[in-house]
């Protein structure tokens, strides 16, 4: 074919344009990069809007220093000092000293010490810095490390595929002694991207053959009460910081949020001046993480942050130690950039295949449709996932390539019209397949119909009805084995597939939902779907309805999928509106964010089967500790309780009652974590009238309100929480009755019988904290689930002080 020909031809303007985009994009020269970091540099300066009160900035200015006759030296010596009598939880400082040689700075009750070194050994909190040289090459140092500085380098830093570690080419550093005097030592070094903005923090630099934190990282850890030995490093995915997952671009990098300029300051700040004549209470500094500023050495220096902010250092080390604590981070996963090339190559394909095929109006349609969900995407990603993903160039592929190739199509080359009739074939062909892939699977049908029968199409027919089956919609799949066999009866085995659907019950209602998946399960026939989501296997059944094992084929996440039949659970008249509640809840409990609390990923129904997509968690709930003989030892059931306290008042202070609290619905994991699941889920079931009139639930944790049926607030959820201490501590239940009349009774009326009778070796605040929280009136009972936290820390202080273990 000649280059005429080619030129000609209507996929050549698309392939171009794709190619130019895709190296755009590898080479990162993409021009659309200012306007991506513009509308990312605006949500990063709205997300953090109300000031932190959990670090303090302290400015050492040269000036001060100059007036009162003190170098820098003195000064955050003197600092430190009055920083660990305020009781400051950690201190990070951004200065780094040279050995003393003179004796203006040795200790004057010491000669052979160091007043700067005592100071930081002392403490025990501070945590030094290290400056890094990064050159272009990016080159790994054969640099060989002493042992005393190695010994502060990460042991856990896994590899991973999709990595672009940063190396560094040389280092500044505390000298030895204060080093080894230092409680950790956390790299400061800032990356700026090509416009001159630092936008992210880079979690871990490789110098030698070791990889040292950022001190953000190391404070983090540390505030966290997590060992250096226990941050476990994947290079190009994530950051395990105990509870915490940090998600990373493949150079280890996160995305802090910043505080929007003007107005009052974001971190409270104070001088060295206030400092040292005593005008700041020493309750400003208690339990608090403390950022030194030392300007007089070099760190007054500002650079430029999202929002047209100058920052310092450490205002900007501030930044990303707030939005780790918080986990107020925007994410740019691994996946991203191949992501936005594939979005680039679907788009090339569309220029090159569809483009050209269809009318100018439809196209039309279709590309500003396309081009508004690219925009749109950009946008949301952003706003509701705070991940970055760069759809601009995707954008600007479309509307320059459509512009292309219909100029070309109109006023340039004029090709003949060939074959009208089986274009329009084709096209219906693309948009069936579209339309399945996207789950619509009876438009799929309807496009199908319309296309001659060939090989090709028997194939992508048979493909449909499978996918009909995995929906269960029996009906629609005994159509399209109709359709194929009227064309080859003999084709596979779509005989046998037809006589089995017509044979089944296509609309299923009632348990009749859980039983069709779980016989595609035994009979291996098809991999069954709810949504999105294939179902693996059955986890068990309880009384709302079947768990299922699934995965979500999109990121290959295992899931849990709870499942409730609806339309068995509730009238015809109630289902609309217990529909409605489903899903708020479900978005409620959606939206609780805790490491212990089980994570909701999805919601959704099906036919009226109902279904919640969760975290998978590889564990065991706390029943079989209720049973005396496998009663755990009193310490690890007030850590368990104190875990569950942690997670109602995260609850709590975010409008969710949990309603069910019940050693079935608390987990343990194999990692020893704690996870509390079913929030929101109860109150589905509880706040609509079952079919027969019962009291839904579990009557035996409710607390007397409600049983009564009054409004609840979080004083119910302490009072279930009560009966189940009551229960792991003794193997009894604290009420008990030969009907559920009676027990209500009990509950709303009679006291507990001491817990003493069933167990006596309970210790006495034990036993006030059970008699606190079974209060009858809620105005008399504990008054929040923090008030509990810390009944639970005295209690397991009081337990280890006497020496008690069961």
């Amino acid at each position: 074919m000649s280059f005429g020909a080619i030129w000609k031809s209507n996929w050549f303007v698309g392939a171009i344009l794709t190619l130019l985009f895709v190296l755009a994009v590898q080479q990162k020269t993409s021009p659309m990069n200012t306007i991506e970091r513009m509308i990312y540099d605006r949500f990063a300066t709205q997300t953090t809007t109300s000031p932190d009160d959990q670090i303090v900035i302290l400015n050492i200015d040269a000036s001060t220093l100059h007036k009162k006759g003190l170098t820098p030296r003195q000064a955050i010596s003197s600092s430190i000092h009055t920083l660990t009598a305020a009781n400051a939880s950690f201190i990070g400082i951004d200065a780094i000293f040279k050995k003393p040689t003179t004796p203006s700075t040795i200790n004057p009750n010491n000669n052979s010490h160091d007043a700067l070194e005592d100071a930081v050994r002392n403490a025990g909190n501070i945590i030094l810095p290290l400056y890094f040289k990064i050159d272009e090459t990016n080159i790994q140092s054969q640099t060989t490390m002493p042992d005393y500085f190695n010994a502060m380098a990460l042991k856990h830093v896994n590899t991973t595929q999709s990595e672009d570690p940063v190396y560094a080419s040389g280092m500044s550093a505390p000298y030895k002694e204060l080093s080894l005097a230092a409680a950790g030592i956390g790299h400061m070094s800032i990356i700026n991207d090509s416009d001159g903005v630092a936008r992210s923090e880079t979690m871990i630099i490789a110098y030698g053959k070791h990889y040292f934190p950022s001190m953000p990282l190391l404070l983090a850890a540390k505030s966290l009460n997590i060992p250096l030995d226990d941050i476990r490093i994947h290079r190009g995915d994530d950051i395990e910081l105990g509870p915490l997952s940090l998600t990373t671009d493949t150079q280890s990098r996160i995305y802090p949020s910043f505080s929007q300029a003007g107005g009052t300051p974001f971190f409270q700040t104070y001088t060295f001046s206030q400092l040292h004549e005593g005008k700041i209470p020493a309750t400003a500094f208690k339990n608090k993480i403390i950022l030194i500023n030392n300007t007089d050495h070099g760190s007054e220096q500002t650079f430029p942050s999202p929002g047209n902010q100058n920052m310092t250092r450490i205002e900007f080390s501030a930044h990303v130690l707030r939005s780790i604590l918080h986990k107020q981070l925007f994410q740019r996963p691994s996946w991203t950039h191949s992501a936005e090339v594939a979005l680039l190559l679907i788009i090339g394909l569309y220029l090159i295949y569809l483009l050209p095929r269809i009318s100018t109006r439809s196209a039309a349609i279709i590309s500003g449709l396309a081009f508004i969900v690219l925009i749109g995407s950009d946008l949301i990603a952003l706003q509701y996932y705070s991940t970055w993903l760069q759809t601009t160039m995707a954008a600007l592929l479309l509307l320059i390539g459509h512009i292309a190739v219909t100029y070309k199509q109109r006023f340039v080359f004029k090709s003949p019209k060939k074959k009208p009739l089986k274009s329009l074939h084709n096209t219906n062909k693309m948009l069936g397949i579209s339309f399945q892939n996207q789950g619509m699977l009876d438009q799929a049908f309807e496009k199908f119909l319309s296309c001659p029968i060939d090989d090709d199409m028997l194939t992508i027919l048979y493909k449909l009805g499978l996918a009909f089956e995995r929906k269960r919609q029996f009906k629609q799949a005994t159509a399209v084995y109709e359709h194929i066999s009227t064309h080859n009866p003999d084709y596979q085995d779509v005989t046998t597939r037809m006589n089995a659907t017509k044979n089944s019950d296509d609309t299923p209602s009632g348990s009749y939902s859980n039983t069709a998946l779980s016989t595609l399960l035994l009979t291996g026939n098809n991999i069954p779907t709810l949504g999105r989501y294939e179902i693996i296997s059955e986890l068990g059944k309880g009384a709302m309805g079947t768990v299922y094992l699934g995965k979500d084929p999109k990121i290959n996440r295992k899931v849990a999928i709870k499942t409730m039949a609806l339309s068995q659970e509730f009238e015809p008249e109630e289902l609309e509106d217990v529909k409605t509640k489903f899903f708020h809840e479900a978005e409620i409990a959606g939206m609780l964010n805790h490491p212990n609390i089980v994570t909701i990923f999805d919601a959704g129904d099906e036919h009226d089967l109902a279904y919640i997509a969760m975290e998978f968690l590889d564990g065991i709930d706390l029943s079989p500790y209720t049973k005396k003989g496998r009663l755990l030892p009193f310490s690890t059931t007030l850590k368990v309780v104190g875990k569950v306290a942690e997670a109602l008042q995260y609850a709590h202070s975010h409008g969710v009652i949990h309603r069910d609290i019940k050693p079935a619905n608390i987990m343990i994991l194999k990692n020893k974590s704690v996870k509390v699941t079913d929030f929101g889920i109860a109150h589905i079931i509880d706040s609509s009238k079952s079919k027969a009139g019962v009291v839904l639930g579990t009557p035996s944790y409710m607390s007397p309100e409600q049983l009564s049926g009054k409004p609840l607030d979080g004083r119910s959820d302490l009072f279930s929480l009560g009966v189940m201490l009551y229960e792991l501590a003794s193997g009894v239940r604290p009420f008990r009755a030969e009907s559920l009349s009676k027990l209500m009774y009990k509950i709303a009326k009679q006291p507990h019988v001491d817990i003493r009778e069933h167990n006596p070796e309970v210790p006495d605040y034990i036993c006030e904290l059970i008699d606190e929280l079974l209060t009858k009136k809620a105005a008399q009972r504990i008054e929040t689930a923090s008030d509990v936290q810390g009944k639970v820390s005295r209690c397991l202080k009081s337990l280890k002080n006497n020496g008690e273990s069961q």
